[in-house]
């Protein structure tokens, strides 16, 4: 969720975190109480890591090791870039889908428009597609 008023009960809920000191299209994702609108202060999981010694953060890269746990016993894993797999040729990204469109989607959608690349049908079609953040991670930044 982009906003804390987009807090769902009963679903797990991520907040997106971004600052002056995150690259461009990159958010941390701070972990939401699933029953109640608040942060969670303590690391439950593995996945998790905690970020200033308050924020409860989801690390993208131990995301990708649990990947590559969970497919261990069916061959040789396969990482490339924010891919883990275990079948040769294909590339499998774990995907977390966003609830509201984000800025940056209808940024760019804003700035090509009466442009004759990408042609309407496209824009449009990226407008009412799905979102979905990927655990890409950032060398410049430790979360």
């Amino acid at each position: 969720m982009a906003y804390w008023r987009d807090w769902e009960a009963g679903m797990e809920n991520l907040l997106m975190l971004h600052d002056d000191t995150n690259p461009p299209q990159q958010y941390l994702l701070q972990v939401i109480n699933t029953y109640s609108p608040e942060a969670v202060t303590t690391i439950t999981d593995e996945i998790l890591l905690r970020k200033y010694s308050v924020q409860v953060l989801l690390s993208s890269e131990r995301c990708k090791q649990e990947s590559e746990h969970l497919l261990s016993n069916h061959g040789d894993i396969i990482r490339n870039g924010l891919s883990v797999s275990a079948i040769p040729n294909w590339d499998m990204v774990t995907a977390l889908h966003i609830c509201k469109a984000l800025p940056e989607i209808q940024h760019w959608i804003d700035r090509c428009r009466g442009r004759p690349w990408p042609p309407a049908q496209l824009l449009e079609a990226a407008r009412v597609a799905p979102s979905f953040l990927v655990p890409a991670g950032h060398p410049d930044i430790d979360y």
